[in-house]
């Protein structure tokens, strides 16, 4: 393959997918059958283009739009092969860490969407909580929209399901695996307990 058409394949495909140098270099090495020489030769006339930290940022800009926590972020990014130094940097920079980086309404649409799926209290917190930043605004909002008579309508579903998928979960010899398994979805042991 001529220099000139490896530049252009190299050139389009970074322009698409804006991967990382690492992931980059390997796509090229892969392309050109381990054609050491030409890819270096290739990323050397590039140098101007490839801009790392431009790229970081933009992918951090785009995941905090999807509205991505900041361990989802990090692991992306971590997957793309981009530096973790670099990445870190960035988001230490230009970011308050100590503040959530989660959007209030993305959250309440997120509990509303696992309130309709029958889910507990407990559960939603522990699937929306990563960093310690977005618990006070998860715990608010939870307060806000899932009352005590929610979570105790949806434990009682839940138990119906449990006794019609499970007939030899009866209340008689089986109650401590009825308990067992309510709790394992996340529902409080004295709710449990009214429910029963």
């Amino acid at each position: 393959m001529s220099f000139e058409s490896f530049r252009n394949y190299a050139l389009n495909y970074y322009l698409r997918y804006y991967p990382s140098k690492k992931k980059f270099k390997e796509k090229l090495l892969k392309k050109s059958q381990d054609d050491e020489k030409l890819v270096l030769d290739v990323l050397k006339s590039m140098e101007n283009i490839i801009v790392e930290k431009l790229v970081i940022e933009s992918k951090i800009r785009l995941y905090i739009g999807r509205n991505k926590n900041l361990s989802y972020i990090k692991s992306k990014l971590f997957e793309k092969g981009f530096e973790k130094y670099e990445y870190e940097k960035i988001l230490e920079n230009n970011y308050n860490l100590d503040e959530t980086l989660l959007d209030r309404d993305y959250i309440k649409r997120k509990i509303l969407d696992y309130m309709k799926k029958w889910k507990s209290k407990n559960y939603i917190f522990q699937r929306l909580f990563e960093r310690k930043q977005d618990k006070d605004l998860i715990n608010q909002i939870l307060e806000q929209n899932y009352t005590k008579e929610d979570e105790l309508e949806v434990l009682k579903k839940e138990y119906k399901k449990l006794v019609s998928c499970y007939p030899q979960l009866d209340l008689g010899t089986n109650k401590n695996k009825i308990i067992q398994k309510l709790l394992a979805k996340g529902f409080k042991y004295d709710f449990i307990k009214k429910v029963l």
